[in-house]
């Protein structure tokens, strides 16, 4: 997938967030505020902040793909000299994430679990 084919799906992916609450929003009749937009006037319920995060997590794609893109290279790249080992279907990207944390003795992550 090239860049202009991540980015564009993930700016869609976040109009069609958009559009969808905007629809919902109509058909509750609940006047609510466009992710991203702060207005005192307009309702915050449970389903603006939902969409609100979801939109968040989207934009955040921006950043991590081009990560995972370079970790994937990377880890392509320790497998050629031999200082990792990746199976069939395996992922390059988190092979060599887990490389580096465990020479650097770096704990993993907890998934789901912001520090």
């Amino acid at each position: 997938m090239g860049e202009a084919n991540y980015a564009q799906s993930i700016d869609r992916g976040v109009e069609l967030l958009k559009l969808s609450q905007i629809l919902q929003s109509e058909k509750d009749g609940v006047d609510r505020p466009l992710p991203g937009v702060f207005d005192r006037t307009k309702t915050l319920d449970q389903f603006a902040i939902d969409v609100d995060r979801a939109v968040i997590h989207m934009l955040h794609l921006h950043q991590l793909i081009p990560m995972m893109l370079e970790l994937s290279e990377l880890g392509r790249h320790l497998h050629k000299r031999g200082e990792i080992k990746v199976a069939y279907g395996d992922d390059f990207s988190r092979a060599a994430l887990d490389h580096f944390l465990r020479i650097h003795e770096i704990a993993k992550p907890v998934p789901g679990v912001i520090a």
